[in-house]
């Protein structure tokens, strides 16, 4: 009798312990089973903050690249209305003549009839000429048919050591009053530059 009650409490003993770790294993797969939820809940969220990232980052590259294009153009279109501008006030700023306020001419237009016998207008024009990195612009002036000034205003492309070099040929053109002048050697390209520049200034400026 006391040895089947012995078996009735180790048989017990056996469901209870069977029970607890069935339990615990239960709790554990449903553990388990929520873990994997929150994960693949939190994946699928990085993954559409990820692409969102993505999205917003292009929408950023695009505008600043717009932005950019816009303001190049801006300055390609400043720049072009500045040399219209200096171009046609070069060009016709020596010509127009002025009426006083009762209708009679004052005395530009004497210095006009005087520019009218002459080979060249007076006054200050832009010429261009090729040098060997790219475009040199001068302004040349004029008075009563004499080169008086000669200015290289823009030479971007060229080395600044051969552009000084080539500027001697200026005092040349000034003591000759023409572009009939040799180059300077070792600065060939700079200087027939600037003496092509200066034919083009003249040709603008020729009386008609």
């Amino acid at each position: 009798m006391k040895y089947q009650s012995f078996i009735m409490r180790v048989l017990c003993l056996i469901l209870i312990i069977g029970a607890v770790l069935g339990y615990n294993s239960m709790q554990k797969k449903d553990s388990d089973t929520q873990k994997d939820q929150q994960l693949a809940s939190l994946t699928t969220k990085v993954e559409a903050l990820e692409k969102q990232q993505d999205e917003i980052l292009s929408a950023i590259e695009e505008a600043a690249k717009a932005q950019e294009e816009a303001k190049k153009k801006a300055e390609e279109e400043k720049k072009k209305d500045s040399t219209d501008k200096e171009n046609n006030d070069n060009g016709n700023g020596n010509d127009e003549t002025e009426e006083d306020t009762d209708g009679t001419r004052n005395d530009s237009s004497e210095e006009t009839e005087e520019d009218a016998d002459l080979a060249y207008k007076n006054g200050t024009y832009t010429g261009d000429g090729q040098g060997f990195g790219g475009n040199i612009q001068v302004q040349v002036t004029l008075e009563n048919d004499t080169i008086t000034d000669i200015q290289v205003v823009s030479a971007p492309g060229e080395d600044s050591a051969y552009l000084a070099q080539g500027q001697g040929v200026i005092s040349t053109i000034l003591a000759a009053q023409s572009t009939d002048v040799d180059t300077i050697s070792g600065a060939t390209f700079s200087s027939t530059g600037i003496i092509n520049a200066v034919n083009d200034a003249l040709g603008k400026a020729e009386n008609p």
